[in-house]
């Protein structure tokens, strides 16, 4: 499979991540996360969602990004790795520098 994102990833097992589209609010599980994007776990589309939604979520280091607006760009529906790929489309500067911050971190220390 051709690897898409320009970003590493890492793996978020447990990370929670509440998504807002329109007027209803879901909780998932963060499979992993990338300077440009996340992956929901178990979260698959439905006929009547809005095309964009927002997510708030903490890192690991329990730095807490919120209000990110983001689209699917991936659907997994085979497989045990069920779930939709968000792309993050307006992170603020202030999300975009603690995310940069973290994955530096990581890349020094080696893990999350």
């Amino acid at each position: 499979m051709l690897e898409r994102r320009n970003s590493d990833r890492l793996s978020m097992p447990g990370g929670s991540v509440k998504e807002t589209n329109g007027d209803y609010l879901f909780s998932y599980r963060a499979k992993d996360l990338s300077e440009e994007g996340i992956f929901l776990e178990g979260r698959l589309c439905w006929s009547k969602q809005e095309p964009y939604s927002q997510l708030t979520f903490t890192l690991p280091n329990g730095k807490r990004i919120s209000n990110i607006t983001a689209r699917i760009v991936r659907e997994e529906t085979k497989g045990a790795r069920k779930g939709s790929a968000f792309e993050f489309m307006n992170l603020s500067e202030a999300n975009r520098m603690e995310l940069k911050k973290f994955f530096g971190e990581f890349a020094l220390r080696g893990t999350a």
